[in-house]
């Protein structure tokens, strides 16, 4: 089914190419995207989009360049001249992997021309600035952020734009309020108003338009999704709602499975409707299976970032992956910077099957650039597609509509908030 859906891609390339262009004139790329995709042979889809993405420290440097140009060109774009950019990451002083992140945005930034600094929202400083020593040998610079009238600042610089790499889970920080400087990607699509089952309508409504023109089924390429909102996990009543929504997803996906000779038992994953990091999920083969949740199946999905359980879920169609590197289950995950392709990584996790979710404690990253791909022995890298390149022609697709359909998001999310 892969090399059969990118031949189609090729053949319609220009097809293609003019239908996103038309959906997305007069659209607000988020400057930042991060997109999951699981292959199952039989589909391929995106199962997650991230528009303040952690990682950039795991993508290959040969894209360095690129991923420097595209940030400047994007930032001309919109905010023509600047000069100055301050980071606002997440308030990690201790996560060395998330701080090699914003270390790596940094330097592709100064790359591309610009003056960085690394802005700190959260408790005051031991020292203003602190210099972080990372694993990798780099050293971090992390100074307080601090706000006078309309602008905020730091100790060294007043900045010209930000560059936001917080997923605003508990909402907008007041700091952020009414700033004169403009601020990228917007708070607006923090996960405390943003919803993966919006961003699953939309991607799934281009996902099918994009289907016409390839003239193939739209399932092959987006997840049957439900959501059901107002749920406490310990309310037997509210576990019966979820229940029903994962009959009615595991019918679908079993019609649509006997429909294409598909010989395998359909599960779905249930998710916390907003929020990263892989919390509040599992997935299930049965309603039974959520019904009779022991106490540790309820812990995990009450999980969520900060300690805020969520109340909200989708279920979601699951997808196994069928690929592994060193016979480990992987997925790519695919970067962008305003829409344009900039490199990815595999994520990989040894305790997991191809059923389970792998963005879990645990998972290892590996580059999926073409040179690096080369460099595995034959057998240890198992991509099922005819040549490597067919299978990231839809990837990248896939993630570029996925990119759309959060900037739709956000003019929907500002329309509702005016």
């Amino acid at each position: 089914m892969i090399d059969d859906l990118s031949k189609k891609f090729k053949a319609r390339q220009k097809e293609l190419t003019l239908w996103y262009d038309t959906k997305a004139k007069g659209v607000l790329l988020p400057v930042t995207t991060s997109i999951d995709i699981r292959n199952a042979g039989f589909k391929i889809a995106v199962v997650d989009t991230n528009i303040f993405p952690a990682g950039f420290n795991n993508l290959c440097n040969n894209f360095s360049n690129i991923t420097s140009e595209h940030f400047k060109n994007y930032f001309e774009a919109q905010a023509k001249g600047l000069k100055k950019i301050m980071i606002v990451p997440e308030s990690f002083t201790r996560n060395m992997n998330y701080l090699e992140n914003v270390r790596a945005i940094e330097k592709v930034l100064i790359l591309a021309g610009f003056t960085v600094t690394v802005g700190y929202l959260g408790e005051p400083l031991s020292q203003n600035p602190l210099v972080v020593k990372l694993p990798s040998g780099a050293t971090l610079t992390l100074e307080q952020v601090e706000r006078k009238g309309e602008t905020l600042h730091t100790k060294s610089m007043t900045p010209d734009l930000i560059l936001l790499n917080n997923d605003c889970s508990e909402g907008i920080p007041e700091i952020l309020k009414n700033i004169t400087q403009p601020v990228f990607p917007s708070p607006e699509l923090g996960w405390h108003s943003r919803r993966k089952k919006t961003h699953f309508e939309i991607y799934c409504q281009l996902v099918e338009e994009a289907a016409k023109i390839l003239e193939t089924d739209c399932w092959r390429m987006c997840p049957i999704t439900r959501c059901e909102r107002n749920i406490d996990i310990e309310n037997p009543a509210d576990l019966e709602r979820l229940a029903v929504s994962v009959e009615k997803v595991l019918k679908r996906t079993k019609d649509k499975y006997e429909k294409y000779g598909i010989d395998q038992t359909p599960y779905a994953f249930i998710k916390s409707n907003a929020g990263t990091f892989g919390l509040g999920i599992t997935h299930v083969s049965s309603p039974e299976e959520i019904l009779n949740l022991n106490r540790k199946g309820r812990q995990k999905l009450q999980s969520g970032k900060g300690g805020v359980k969520p109340a909200e879920f989708i279920i979601q169609e699951g997808i196994p992956t069928i690929d592994s590197l060193e016979n480990a289950p992987i997925e790519p995950v695919l970067y962008f910077v305003g829409g344009e392709s900039v490199g990815g990584f595999f994520r990989i996790h040894e305790q997991k099957d191809s059923k389970s979710s792998l963005n879990a404690p645990g998972a290892r990253f590996e580059c999926l650039c073409f040179h690096k791909i080369k460099e595995v022995k034959p057998g240890e890298l198992v991509l099922h597609c005819d040549d490597h390149e067919d299978f990231f022609t839809i990837a990248k697709w896939l993630g570029k509509i996925a990119t759309l359909a959060a900037g739709l998001e956000e003019k929907e999310l500002l329309l509702q908030s005016a």
